[in-house]
């Protein structure tokens, strides 16, 4: 008879540790951040090609560095932006670093085990997929945006929509944003919608 009271002991310990474990597993989710996104972009950086926003072919992998570099120097995988076009637009206008713009974005961390997709941490349109006919932009200064972005930006259409891989040196760094961890390389899906030159407005919603 006084076996159960230990069985029964047992059961509630290994209960507990099952409940500890299922928690340590989910907080591991980000274990080792960053370094993972490090190695996540020099995987992105090693399927890049050399061809440039005119000559890329949709599905292809470009890069481009930084606005703030030098482009006749040196440097590193974590200096460059990730680029990808889904969609080429019509148009040949692109903004310049003063000018405003309106966006649809969605915004992911890197692929993890419970995000095998990347968890989305920021978006502007809720559909699945972008559908421009119903999806409502945002609105922004290219100068506002994060320095990975606001590079790609000034060298898209509009109707372009891309999908950019941007190291966490070119968007928070060290810093945490919200629910975006610190070291987070980010990866961005932008449609370009409008432009209005420096002085003037974006057309009213």
């Amino acid at each position: 008879m006084k076996r159960f009271p230990v069985i029964s002991l047992l059961l509630t310990v290994t209960l507990f540790s099952l409940i500890s474990c299922g928690e340590t597993e989910e907080f591991d989710d980000h274990a080792n951040w960053k370094s993972r996104n490090s190695d996540f972009i020099s995987q992105v950086a090693s399927r890049c090609s050399d061809e440039t926003p005119e000559t890329a072919a949709q599905g292809q992998l470009f890069r481009l560095l930084s606005y703030k570099l030098d482009p006749t120097q040196e440097w590193d995988n974590s200096s460059y932006v990730y680029c990808e076009i889904l969609t080429k637009g019509g148009d040949t206008l692109s903004p310049y670093f003063s000018d405003s713009v309106r966006i649809n974005y969605r915004v992911r961390l890197i692929p993890t085990d419970y995000y095998p997709e990347g968890q989305i941490v920021d978006r502007s349109f809720m559909t699945q997929n972008l559908d421009p006919s119903v999806n409502v932009p945002s609105s922004h200064k290219v100068s506002s945006l994060i320095e990975g972005v606001s590079t790609a930006v000034m060298q898209m259409h509009i109707g372009d929509f891309w999908k950019l891989y941007v190291p966490y040196q070119l968007a928070y760094g060290s810093n945490e944003k919200n629910n975006i961890p610190s070291y987070s390389a980010l990866i961005f899906e932008i449609n370009l919608t409008e432009i209005a030159p420096t002085g003037q407005s974006l057309s009213p919603r």
